[in-house]
């Protein structure tokens, strides 16, 4: 039966401060890089929501103002376009009176056929105005890139530390191997 223990000395990060004489100076630098990589990945995590709340404040304010100054309103065509049957000569109403001018449809209509455009508050034709909701995607697509940026980046420095360690402890090996061999097998003369 395997039994839980809660002792810090067995976990890995446990090496750093470990008294083990067995534990190299790679092994306590590599316990010391991984626990750097978690805080900063934990701390990128919470970097990433700030940034994705400071991101949804600023599309959804830019959205609601979009949605208070574009409307929509109902416009006759009063030609069409030869070269593009979705752009219109139209006639539509706005506060200064009566406007003329190109529109854009997604469809092609006919002379004199009644269709829905956007206008600003000037009446000029502008493109429909935001969902609201796009704020929310923008805001979670952002706060996504930023934590896994943040995790990535820390995985990939672990990983060079890692094997430059490696690295490291093989030409160790090494070195020791070599002196066991040049002494005929023993480690200690008399």
């Amino acid at each position: 039966m395997d039994t839980f223990t809660f002792d810090p000395r067995c976990w890995r990060i446990g090496r750093i401060f470990g008294r083990n004489p067995l534990l190299r100076r790679t092994d306590r630098i590599e316990a010391l890089v991984t626990l750097i990589a978690l805080v900063v990945a934990l701390m990128g995590v919470s970097v990433a929501g700030v940034v994705g709340t400071v991101v949804y404040g600023a599309r959804d304010g830019r959205y609601v103002q979009e949605a208070h100054e574009r409307h929509a309103v109902i416009a006759t065509v009063t030609g069409i376009d030869s070269s593009d049957t979705a752009v219109v000569q139209a006639r539509w109403p706005a506060a200064a009176g009566e406007r003329t001018g190109v529109a854009l449809l997604a469809t092609a209509p006919k002379v004199g056929d009644r269709v829905k455009i956007w206008v600003d508050q000037d009446g000029n034709p502008a493109a429909p105005p935001t969902p609201t909701w796009h704020a929310v995607a923008d805001a979670v697509g952002v706060a996504e890139a930023v934590a896994i940026l943040a995790v990535v980046g820390m995985t990939l420095l672990v990983s060079c530390v890692r094997s430059r360690l490696d690295r490291v402890r093989d030409a160790q090996w090494e070195c020791e191997i070599r002196s066991l061999e040049d002494d005929g097998g023993r480690t200690n003369q008399l």
